[in-house]
């Protein structure tokens, strides 16, 4: 499946589950949505609006059980901050724990120097 059809397909679900983009203290809950479709969904919609309060959130969720969960959560990392920190969502378990503390630090490291 091309990587547009996979986006269209996800997006299409969003708005079948809620019919409309969730405002910003919805999609921080929907990101820890019981439902993995519905994590995905808010995972989508925080890349298209490239919510950078949203990247705490997301960084939780490269550590997802669901690894379709864990693919769009980098993905949209990446579409928000550029980075990866070398993170995969289907390598080992120890390899992605090495990835996402990367990511903790780095977000430690952006609070520190972000201006008040």
């Amino acid at each position: 499946m091309k990587p547009l059809s996979a986006r269209i397909l996800v997006l299409a679900l969003a708005a079948l589950c809620f019919g409309c983009q969730p405002g910003k203290s919805d999609l921080y809950s929907q990101l820890q949505d019981e439902s993995p479709s519905a994590r995905v969904a808010a995972i989508v919609t925080a890349a298209d609006q490239r919510d950078d309060k949203a990247i705490p959130h997301l960084v939780d969720r490269l550590t997802d059980s669901d690894k379709a969960v864990r693919f769009y959560a980098i993905m949209s990392l990446e579409r928000i901050t550029d980075q990866t920190m070398d993170y995969r969502h289907y390598d080992p378990p120890e390899e992605r724990r090495k990835a996402v503390k990367r990511w903790r630090q780095w977000l430690t490291d952006r609070n520190k120097t972000a201006p008040p």
